[in-house]
């Protein structure tokens, strides 16, 4: 039977100890790398774009949903309205530029809501939206929710009232339950479509909900 002096056991658990913090430090630099130890960056209200109503309760809401980022950043574009044109955008980045959420308000110009649907939301589907009463049209989940609000009156007899199509679309699932995010989103979406319907200087009742 083999025999192991004592200095040979303690060596052995020396060994033992020093691989156990190597693959332990190893794990948690692979963790940090992967930034599960890097703080949530801060959203103040005056971060947000000041074509998104409401900055400081849009600005608690987005904390409280977007997927962790060291850092977010905003890009806004308002292109008042001339004749029938009007944009408002704003587009929520984080700490790598990466586009996390989207608000964007666009003439729909008189084209059908399904051909207007497969070009202007960067490839999202309809899948997993339910109809939501606001506006002319709107649909809701967990990933955008989009609203056509009624603007402009028909430049012909008969012609249908011509809307803006307002959304609001997290590039990536949001870091919160779907029934949540739906929620959130919804609301984003409604404050900003009351706030376009405004600053397009639209004709016609916007048809959203009062808030």
């Amino acid at each position: 039977m083999a025999r192991f002096s004592a200095a040979t056991a303690r060596a052995r658990i020396g060994w033992g100890v020093a691989l156990s913090a190597v693959v332990v430090g190893g794990g948690l630099g692979v963790a940090a790398s992967q930034g599960a130890f890097a703080q949530r960056g801060d959203i103040a209200a005056s971060d947000v774009c000041s074509n998104v109503p409401e900055r400081a309760r849009t600005a608690e809401a987005l904390r409280s949903v977007l997927p962790k980022e060291s850092s977010y950043s905003f890009e806004e574009t308002l292109l008042p309205r001339k004749n029938d044109h009007f944009t408002s955008l704003c587009t929520v980045y984080g700490g790598d530029d990466k586009a996390l959420l989207r608000f964007r308000a666009l003439p729909r110009g008189g084209v059908p809501w399904d051909a207007w649907w497969s070009h202007a939301l960067f490839g999202l589907k309809r899948e997993g939206l339910e109809p939501y009463s606001a506006g002319e049209r709107a649909w809701a989940g967990s990933r955008a929710v989009v609203i056509g609000v009624p603007c402009w009156t028909a430049k012909a007899p008969g012609e249908a009232v011509r809307d803006l199509a307002v959304s609001v679309q997290a590039s990536e699932p949001l870091d919160t339950g779907s029934e949540k995010a739906r929620e959130v989103l919804t609301a984003l979406a409604v404050d900003f479509a009351r706030q376009a319907h405004k600053d397009a200087r639209c004709e016609v009742a916007s048809r959203l909900p009062e808030g």
